[in-house]
């Protein structure tokens, strides 16, 4: 088994969608792309989720992009823009490394994802993610979900809510 990655061993460094593809593809990685081509057939390609502009937090390892996690901010709340961890560092804990920076990042906001890989939906719950219905969308992302079935995937929508008198507490303590 390969050897784990601390959080002190990842830069982070925050970027737009379409730079974080072009950092990839420049160290010669192709398998991340942007959400309208990961969603595929989940999502229309037109959607709010897959085209609304997303802030991505690009890992770096040793100067190698080995993942991504990122957001766009809709409405007041947060839509997962996905997470990706370059293939060959896979199962070396970078999955907890970028959900932790995604809390970080989203602050006191709410933070929905849409997960497609059954899998990884575990690390999420462990990090105080909750399952969630589309009914807590906003009223035209929870329309555009609506009738879309997931004939080969394993859809999940879980929301991390941090209410700002939590926030409050946390800085009084600290």
């Amino acid at each position: 088994m390969a050897e784990k990655i601390t959080a002190g061993e990842i830069t982070f460094e925050q970027m737009s969608e379409e730079q974080a593809v072009k950092t990839f593809q420049e160290d010669g990685y192709f398998e991340y792309n942007k959400r309208r081509v990961r969603y595929g057939d989940s999502l229309p390609p037109n959607s709010i989720w897959a085209t609304i502009p997303a802030t991505m937090f690009v890992a770096f390892y040793k100067g190698t992009p080995v993942g991504i996690v990122g957001f766009s901010r809709y409405k007041g709340v947060l839509l997962g823009a996905g997470v990706h961890t370059r293939r060959e560092y896979r199962g070396r804990g970078l999955l907890d490394i970028l959900i932790d920076k995604a809390i970080k990042e989203k602050r006191s906001r709410t933070l929905y994802i849409n997960i497609a890989n059954p899998r990884i939906a575990n690390n999420y719950r462990a990090k105080g993610f909750k399952d969630m219905n589309k009914d807590e969308l906003p009223e035209d992302v929870k329309q555009e979900l609506g009738d879309i079935r997931y004939t080969d995937q394993v859809q999940k929508l879980l929301s991390h809510f941090s209410p700002k008198w939590q926030q409050v507490l946390k800085r009084r303590r600290g």
